[in-house]
């Protein structure tokens, strides 16, 4: 197969540089080795035209070397006995710029940027697998309605945001830390027992009661917030992360009965 003017122009290249060039040299590495057999495939089938691996994406190469995704379409036609083929190759960086943006929303949330539950679940489910250490805990904003009534919601929502900022800042890359729901959060961390998760939590807990953090207040002073906690172990072969959560849930509610401001522990 060879390249036409169109598909060229799309990558940046002018028609003198690639017209009559073979199609291969518009391909990302990725895709140049199965191209001669993926051609030949097509030639037998009694398919007239395809998109080219419909399933994955396709990425053409740019004259100046970086990797756009394409969109190819590939037709074929019998003149006098010889299959001739062509291919219409299109730029759709927009496109999945869009999709991959609406796949991010679905999976984060909007106001704190947080993985959401639906994505926390399905992380941790993986990590469920393996019989390592796994310990989760709870978070709850302690009298979260009262900030909201006493300096509106927007305040509430910072909050919100600088409570995620705090916690990420003293999370490690592997544990993941995401927003519940409302003004619940929760994190989960692999291979970490429950004396070290309660000393996370702990420590997590005194640095928002005492605010060591930096922080520009939009009303220009610090609201002063606190945190309540509960934190369960992963039992031995215990593969149901919603049990795991649901103990952990406990433990935040013994948390605030008991006066809030604190980390419980699931006793099991």
């Amino acid at each position: 197969m060879r390249s036409g003017v169109r598909s060229a122009r799309n990558l940046g290249y002018s028609a003198d540089e690639i017209l009559g060039e073979p199609i291969e040299r518009l391909l990302s590495e990725k895709f140049r080795g199965n191209h001669h057999r993926n051609v030949q495939q097509f030639a037998r089938s009694p398919v007239r035209s395809r998109q080219m691996d419909e399933r994955n994406r396709v990425y053409g190469r740019h004259r100046d070397g970086t990797l756009i995704p394409v969109e190819i379409a590939i037709s074929k036609i019998n003149v006098s006995g010889l299959i001739e083929f062509t291919a219409v190759i299109r730029d759709i960086a927009d496109r999945v710029r869009l999709m991959d943006l609406l796949q991010k929303q679905a999976i984060t949330d909007e106001l704190t940027g947080l993985p959401n539950r639906r994505e926390f679940l399905d992380v941790v489910e993986a990590v469920m697998g393996a019989d390592a250490d796994l310990s989760v805990f709870l978070l709850d904003v302690d009298h979260f309605k009262k900030i909201n009534d006493s300096y509106g919601h927007d305040v509430g929502d910072e909050v919100l945001r600088l409570l995620s900022e705090v916690a990420m800042a003293s999370s490690r890359s592997e544990d993941i830390f995401a927003r519940w729901g409302g003004e619940e959060f929760i994190a989960a961390l692999p291979g970490v027992n429950i004396e070290q998760a309660k000393a996370v939590a702990e420590d997590l807990r005194a640095r928002i009661e005492q605010q060591e953090f930096q922080h520009h207040w939009r009303n220009g002073k610090p609201i002063p917030f606190t945190v309540s906690i509960g934190v369960a172990r992963r039992s031995s072969r215990e593969r149901n992360i919603l049990e795991l959560i649901k103990r952990a849930d406990q433990a935040l509610y013994k948390a605030k009965q008991t006066g809030r401001n604190r980390v419980e522990v699931d006793p099991s």
